[in-house]
């Protein structure tokens, strides 16, 4: 019969109840944007002073304009991927229903894990909201350089300084060496030979962070010191970049590893029949199929080198100066939390 038409192409054509559920979009955007202005009323209720009152309601209208702005521009997406996940929930049958149970169950611990990320944003927000809106202190603490609680000077331009040449230091020397390390692995290295390396890299990436600190402190520190052409006890911002990137190497190399041994055996062969050489090979093919994961062990190894405390805590001096050498002291924010508490 011709003018029938089978459930599925029911579905593909919208005579469905999700004509409907299409539009709730429109009250999702209105959802969206009023709970940024829920999470501003929540920090202007707990914070009288925030800003005169008027931070509160900038913040609220720019959440919930980002949040808006984003349902708009991916609305198509979202209601597409509505529109699939309805029509794949209704003509499923048998046994596909229990795969797709079960890819459904994945959706909750991954909203999980972003509605964790965003609380942890918000609520880091709302306890630096009195410092950051206070008309005595604000932004400019962002410039200033004087560190005294006891005379309510809060400037962490040093700390930020400090942090920021430290951890470039670090992902100077480890990314460089690492990628090449994974490299070798991957591409050139024995299967006998890459076993035993793989295992050092991993013993190492196991190692506690304060039993790095006190080797610096104990080694690497006087070796510093015998670079420099001044007096020196070896505290200084190079120490602090040097145990950082080794501290960042084994994460470096075992990721990007995993990144190069991914890609398709495929790419390797067609490059090697087109006469490239393996080490070519290597670095324009592999390495460049490859270069999302490798990005990941940048992203990872920054992470670590940002928020890495104790061994930079022994080992950097922990002067509150603006360092102008390599061998100068300096101090990092995180050696500022530990010191603080």
């Amino acid at each position: 019969m011709q003018n029938e038409t089978t459930q599925t192409e029911a579905y593909v054509d919208g005579d469905t109840p999700f004509e409907e559920a299409e539009k709730s979009i429109d009250f999702l955007t209105v959802a969206l944007a009023l709970m940024g202005y829920l999470v501003g009323g929540v920090i202007g209720l707990f914070y009288v002073w925030f800003f005169l009152g008027w931070s509160g309601v900038v913040l609220s209208q720019l959440l919930g304009g980002i949040m808006g702005l984003l349902v708009a521009v991916y609305r198509q997406h979202i209601r597409q991927s509505i529109h699939n996940i309805y029509i794949e929930i209704r003509t499923t049958k048998g046994a596909g229903r229990i795969d797709l149970a079960g890819r459904m169950a994945l959706i909750i611990p991954a909203f999980a894990s972003i509605f964790t990320i965003v609380l942890i944003l918000t609520l880091l927000l709302a306890e630096s909201a009195p410092i950051l809106t206070n008309p005595e202190f604000g932004p400019i603490i962002y410039l200033q350089t004087a560190w005294k609680h006891d005379d309510e000077l809060f400037g962490i331009l040093v700390f930020m300084i400090g942090s920021f040449f430290t951890s470039g230091i670090a992902i100077g020397l480890a990314v460089p060496l690492g990628v090449g390390g994974a490299i070798l692995l991957s591409e050139f290295a024995p299967h006998a030979m890459r076993s035993a390396l793989r295992m050092v890299i991993e013993m190492m990436a196991a190692i506690p962070s304060i039993v790095y600190g006190l080797w610096a402190f104990t080694v690497l520190r006087f070796w510093v010191a015998a670079l420099s052409t001044e007096t020196s006890n070896g505290l200084s911002l190079l120490s602090g970049g040097l145990i950082l990137a080794i501290m960042l190497l084994p994460t470096v190399v075992t990721v990007s590893e995993d990144a190069l041994q991914a890609v398709p055996n495929s790419l390797r062969e067609a490059s090697l029949a087109l006469g490239a050489s393996r080490s070519e090979t290597a670095r324009k093919i592999v390495l460049s199929a490859a270069l999302p994961g490798v990005g990941a062990a940048v992203v990872l190894s920054l992470g670590r080198a940002i928020g890495e405390t104790m061994a930079i805590l022994l080992v950097t001096g922990n002067s509150a100066v603006i360092p102008f050498s390599l061998f100068d002291p300096c101090y990092v924010m995180t050696s500022v939390i530990a010191n603080q508490l």
